[in-house]
């Protein structure tokens, strides 16, 4: 085994960590996309929006009791490793070698490459770089962060403190101003998706992804100042502050945004909570605010799950220990390792899928955090006399919780996603030949050069960067065409799973692939819609957008490709009202921005309500708000039979209108493209089965 783990890491890490430091981390590792990508996906599992505020309240709960069980493990073995060195006091090297494996092949580059990929698209759109060079921003965030990291420890933990600091502030204004200027239905409101599918468990189980970090900082326990107090302070106000922010960031998006169009809107919810509260640039700042995250979670990831590595390779199990257990003598942190994770992560991150790994990461972590909290009990008895600076609080009840709540995790895994489930195990215990060869048939580890630290790491990034620089400039890739759309006009474009989907979308991907560009959506909410394309933010825009001599002052039009009914008169099926004409005195509701506003607007005597979003229009009819509805006819025959107007009706249709694609008149080479792959897919009968799939089986030339 070599040198006892605790003589190498008190000559070699430094204790330089304080509460704050520690705390920042907690916060920094946990707080990123999860505000603002998870609380569709809870709402959608929770069935409705008091259940999801639920789930959020548990999975604090359960990450809470974690932490304060975790800690007395902490206080009594208070060196860096976390877990890793819990599992092994308690339960042998065995256990935690399996640990280790899984942390450093599995759950460590299969998060730090998630954030990575994320990260790099999101800042691709909004500097609009093209995505043939999406891995060279992910190298280029990873190079950042593993300069930081080895400089020294104190150096990333000020820049966690930093990133955490500036991440809050997006999030705290969505939520400031979501809550103050909000007036949606907050508790019971459904989320739209049927009670058939919907699950508490998988509720609770999104809620731990977006929680999961937290035992992190228990790996730097060599690190921290007077870890027994330190630790457990650092946990549990951690995790306080995140059920805070979590659920208080839940309620601004339900007071902006109606649940159901927050399930529909997907991973876009925050954006368009954004851009209705702060117009169109409030998108580009919560994005700024997802990368401020992003590189929080990328550095606190780093010194946590790279001190794994480390730990295993002054235990010698491991091949290559000799670089893994190096501690670089002008940094004092392990830079061996630090390069290593973030060099799988690169390549995680551009050959697997980072939801699925994610998932499967997760499960096998929450495996082990329910052995450590089995631990806890187990270690009362066989190591009685170690001293514990710390106890968990009501004991056994709080370890049992914590357990109560790792199986909880399970059941919605195995009975959501099984095979991932199953697969975690397997990739998990194939660590176990490893384990076994390096017991039984390693041979003395080769010695290395010793380089400087900053300049290897440096060297390395700059190889990497230029490698994928040269690949790009070699191939030949599609150019991007950046298409704004408003998610929430069904059946035109609107979220479905994560995903867009709707007519418009299959035909702007048709046009993509006939031109020779790649279309990347960018949602924009419709008042917003047209000001994005005269302004350059976005090419182009398709949104079931009607073609008007106003709107032709704003930006140029495509030929058109949908002639439709127009604008309709909707009515309930008990309404005394049969024609605009009996409108006199009563609330008519449109949708802000659009030809109906304009159309309503001419018309005597009646009082208009301007609505942001269909959904929030649908409500508004439903619910008694408003008297009748002037939309676009497809889109409330669509409500209709979906069943989200239940007795509603068509009392009268409008006029006829033509929809075409929106595009800035200086771009002449996109719309002779744009109007060539029309034609030839008007010629070929494409739109035609397009309109029939999405329509009810009638042509694009009947409607009117």
């Amino acid at each position: 085994m070599g040198m006892p783990p605790e003589a190498t890491e008190k000559t070699g890490l430094k204790s330089e960590l304080g509460l704050v430091s520690a705390i920042s981390i907690v916060v920094g590792v946990v707080l990123g996309a999860g505000a603002f990508m998870k609380p569709p996906a809870v709402l959608g599992a929770a069935g409705d929006s008091s259940t999801a505020l639920m789930a959020w309240i548990l999975g604090g709960l359960f990450s809470a009791a974690g932490g304060l069980t975790l800690c007395e493990l902490g206080a009594m073995f208070p060196r860096t490793g976390g877990v890793y060195v819990y599992l092994e006091e308690v339960f042998g090297e065995r256990t935690s070698f399996l640990y280790g494996w899984m942390i450093v092949f599995l759950f460590g580059p299969a998060t730090v490459g998630a954030l990575t990929g994320y990260f790099s698209s999101v800042f691709c759109l909004i500097f609009e770089i093209p995505s043939p060079y999406t891995p060279v921003v992910g190298a280029g965030v990873l190079s950042f962060v593993a300069v930081v990291n080895s400089i020294s420890v104190k150096a990333a933990g000020k820049v966690q403190m930093v990133a955490t600091a500036c991440k809050l502030v997006p999030i705290a204004l969505l939520t400031i101003f979501g809550l103050w200027m909000g007036n949606g239905k907050v508790l019971s409101a459904s989320s739209g998706v049927s009670a058939v599918t919907t699950s508490f468990s998988v509720a609770v189980l999104a809620t731990l992804f977006a929680y999961d970090g937290w035992a992190q900082v228990a790996s730097l326990g060599g690190e921290i100042k007077n870890p027994a107090k330190i630790l457990p302070r650092a946990i549990i106000g951690g995790i306080s502050f995140l059920v805070i922010v979590y659920v208080s960031i839940n309620i601004a998006l339900l007071k902006v945004i109606p649940a159901d169009q927050m399930v529909a809107l997907g991973h876009d919810a925050s954006a368009i909570a954004a851009q209705k509260l702060f117009g169109l640039m409030g998108g580009n700042l919560i994005s700024v605010g997802i990368m401020v995250a992003m590189i929080g979670g990328l550095n606190g990831y780093t010194m946590t799950l790279s001190r794994i590595l480390y730990s295993m390779g002054v235990r010698g199990q491991m091949p290559g220990s000799n670089i893994w257990s190096r501690i670089d003598k002008d940094s004092n942190t392990p830079v061996g390792s630090i390069v290593f994770l973030l060099v799988v992560s690169f390549i995680y991150s551009r050959a697997f899928d980072a939801d699925k790994l994610s998932n499967i990461a997760s499960f096998s972590n929450w495996i082990f955090y329910m052995l450590t909290f089995v631990a806890v009990i187990v270690a009362r008895r066989t190591f009685a006399d170690v001293p514990r600076p710390y106890r968990v609080p009501l004991y056994p009840f709080v370890p049992l919780f914590a357990i109560g709540g790792a199986f909880y995790v399970f059941y919605g895994m195995l009975t959501t996603e099984p095979m991932n489930g199953l697969l975690s195990i397997a990739l998990t215990l194939a660590g176990l030949p490893v384990f076994w060869y390096m017991k039984t048939g390693r041979k003395a580890e080769p010695k290395y050069p010793r380089l400087k630290a900053k300049y290897a790491v440096t060297a390395v990034s700059l190889l990497i960067m230029a490698m994928l620089f040269i690949s790009i400039r070699v191939f030949d890739f599609r150019p991007e065409v950046r298409v704004a759309t408003e998610p929430s006009l069904a059946p035109f474009s609107y979220q479905e799973k994560g995903r867009l989907n709707g007519f418009d979308i299959e035909l702007m991907d048709a046009l993509g692939s006939r031109a020779g560009f790649k279309v990347v959506y960018v949602p924009v909410t419709f008042d917003n819609i047209l000001d994005a394309v005269q302004n350059r933010h976005v090419d182009a825009a398709i949104a079931s957008i009607s073609v008007t001599d106003e709107r032709r002052n704003m930006v140029s039009f495509t030929h058109p490709y949908l002639s439709t009914g127009g604008l309709a008169l909707l009515v309930g099926e008990r309404s005394p009202i049969r024609s605009v004409r009996d409108l006199t005195g009563k609330t008519v509701g449109v949708f802000k921005g659009s030809t109906a506003e304009t159309y309503a607007s001419a018309l005597a005597g009646i009082r208009i309500q301007s609505i942001h979003s269909k959904y929030d229009m649908v409500a508004a009819f439903n619910q008694g708000m408003v008297a009748a509805l002037i939309d676009d006819r497809p889109i409330l025959e669509s409500q209709i039979a979906a069943g989200k107007i239940p007795g509603g009706r068509i009392a009268e249709v409008l006029n006829r209108e033509e929809y075409a694609i929106a595009f800035s008149g200086e771009n002449r080479e996109l719309e002779e493209k744009l109007n060539k792959a029309l034609e030839g897919m008007k010629k070929s009968g494409e739109i035609d089965a397009l309109y029939r799939k999405w329509f009810s089986g009638r042509s694009s030339r009947e409607r009117g």
